[in-house]
């Protein structure tokens, strides 16, 4: 567009403006601005990805099982005695006094029996088989939006 524009709406070229004895024509001059506009624009120029890979391995493990078991036995004794003794540990056999009160021709205190209670332990080695779960991390590259994938070089 001409930055200078009649106002009438076809200009003469035979006649100049601003010619004595002609009325004045009436001219304006217009302001051109430009305006730019910024706008980005998306271009896929490769891909990464990450996998993660858990890989499971059987491998015998060796542990050691341990089993208790109590046997409990009962001593017959009824022996007259003078007084209460507490339980008391013989080797691997723990011993608990059971006391009873018998009339005789006077009160007299008679040890009735005692019970034997023998913790008796195995240890054995066992073999059991377990599951080893182990994970790996891949990382691929492709270059372009349909590229083929290979392997990350870890180097950097």
């Amino acid at each position: 567009m001409n930055p200078v524009e009649s106002a009438n709406p076809e200009p003469r070229e035979s006649e100049p403006a601003g010619q004595p004895g002609k009325p004045d024509e009436e001219h304006r001059v217009s302001a051109v601005q430009e305006q730019l506009e910024v706008g980005i624009e998306e271009i896929e120029t490769g891909r990464v990805r990450a996998r993660k890979i858990t890989h499971q391995k059987a491998q015998p493990l060796s542990v050691e099982l341990r089993e208790q078991r109590v046997e409990v036995r009962r001593v017959s004794i009824n022996r007259a005695v003078d007084q209460r003794d507490p339980p008391r540990q013989e080797g691997d056999t723990l011993v608990i006094p059971v006391y009873e009160l018998v009339p005789v021709v006077k009160m007299q205190l008679m040890l009735k029996e005692e019970v034997h209670v023998t913790t008796k332990e195995s240890v054995q080695q066992v073999v059991r088989e377990v599951t080893l779960n182990s994970e790996e991390l891949v990382v691929e590259r492709r270059d372009g939006a349909d590229g083929e994938w290979r392997p990350e070089d870890n180097d950097t």
